[in-house]
């Protein structure tokens, strides 16, 4: 179905590791994903939305394939990606205003190329990746 597009940092481990855990828990394959140094994101992420692509940040398209795309970044993209699978006991996080929230995903996300205890990083051959 892939509804939803999901921007993530293709050098990140941490990152990684959190998009596998995105694909196992989205059972009605609501989201597609790419890298955010990527082809999509150089078509997608374009005029006013640009500035996306260097938040340095995990990015959320709603509805991408349609003229009524909403953008999502950090922990609110986070919270929006549970919300939207159905994980309202964590998703309804998203509605809290950012300043609340993201101090912890900016904490996160400048030490994340060093969050990697030892996992391998998954080799992603689906086709709910795009280039």
């Amino acid at each position: 179905m892939k509804e939803h597009l999901i921007f993530y940092d293709a050098d990140c481990d941490f990152c990684h590791k959190a998009v596998l855990q995105i694909i196992k828990a989205d059972e009605e394959m609501l989201f597609a994903f790419s890298s955010l140094e990527g082809e999509t994101a150089s078509e997608i992420l374009v005029g006013p939305n640009a500035h996306y692509a260097k938040e340095n940040s995990l990015v959320l398209v709603e509805a991408y394939e349609s003229d009524k795309r909403r953008y999502w970044i950090r922990s609110k993209a986070a919270f929006r990606i549970y919300w939207l699978m159905g994980s309202l006991w964590i998703g309804w996080l998203c509605f809290l205003p950012a300043w609340m929230v993201d101090w912890a995903y900016r904490l996160v996300a400048k030490h994340r190329h060093r969050l990697h205890f030892g996992w391998e990083r998954p080799e992603f051959q689906n086709d709910r990746f795009l280039p």
